[in-house]
């Protein structure tokens, strides 16, 4: 009997002493190197949801904040062959129909394929984003650390926007390429460019014409989609992570980090909200 209120008592001092610890863990003034650990481990944290979240189905596709949408050259050429013709002879559009029949990568409209496919390609791919993205995390040296801290809602993810997205777009272009590559985006592309060199001969009667597309609509088109996936598909990631940054700010306590609780939680922190 003696033995056992022995043991109650030794684990009752036992949890006294470690809620002693985390108090004074807690209750001790923040130094420069707890804010950049607690920093780092709310970008991680923001990481682990964002790569999570966009690698499911949809995740990009069905998310307007990050979906990617059409270059600005081809969503202009997109609008152009929706409304013009050539000189209200033939539509582009009917020329576009034609075209698509010949083309085995496409099936009916070559823009809204290709942003489906870009999107899959992202989702594919955003898993293989988190260890390129935590690799940058640990490794990026944080100055001015209390200045992140107190700064707007989304100043840490901002700091590492600014550190890293070269870095980031560079080591996951590959990853992005491939999974292009296997949504068809890449081909799909090419069949746009492969458009604007469409020629069509039009029976007038008296006489035929051929129409060259090229002659018609004269857009300078990137000349590869992945550089612009990526930029995308990263951006997008950021996005996310700057979205779990203010939902840590605003309830740090909500996370079982006790970096995230201490730093988020502290004075410094709260003032900047």
């Amino acid at each position: 009997m003696r033995k056992g209120v022995l043991l109650i008592v030794g684990a009752f001092l036992l949890i006294a002493s470690s809620c002693e610890e985390a108090e004074k863990f807690f209750d001790l003034p923040l130094t420069d190197a707890e804010i950049a650990e607690g920093l780092k481990a709310a970008l991680n944290e923001g990481t682990d949801e964002s790569t999570t979240s966009a690698s499911a189905v949809d995740g990009y596709l069905k998310n307007e904040l990050i979906k990617i949408l059409l270059p600005e050259e081809v969503k202009n050429l997109q609008s152009e062959i929706n409304t013009g013709s050539i000189a209200g002879v033939i539509s582009y559009q009917d020329l576009l129909d034609l075209y698509v029949a010949t083309n085995p990568n496409i099936d009916t409209d070559p823009f809204e394929e290709l942003i489906t496919a870009m999107n899959r390609g992202a989702e594919a791919a955003a898993a293989k984003a988190k260890p390129i993205f935590v690799d940058a995390i640990v490794n990026m040296s944080i100055t001015d650390a209390l200045v992140i801290l107190q700064g707007g809602e989304t100043s840490a993810t901002e700091y590492f926007i600014q550190k890293t997205r070269t870095q980031l777009i560079n080591g996951f272009q590959p990853d992005i390429t491939s999974a292009l590559g296997q949504t068809k985006a890449i081909d799909i592309y090419d069949g746009i460019h492969g458009f604007m060199n469409y020629e069509y001969e039009v029976d007038l009667i008296v006489t035929k014409q051929t129409y060259a597309v090229n002659d018609y609509l004269q857009y300078n088109l990137p000349e590869s989609i992945d550089g612009y996936a990526t930029e995308k598909a990263v951006d997008g990631l950021f996005t996310l992570i700057a979205g779990e940054e203010k939902k840590i700010r605003a309830n740090p306590y909500s996370y079982a980090s006790d970096i995230i609780q201490k730093v988020f939680g502290s004075d410094e922190a709260q003032a900047a909200l």
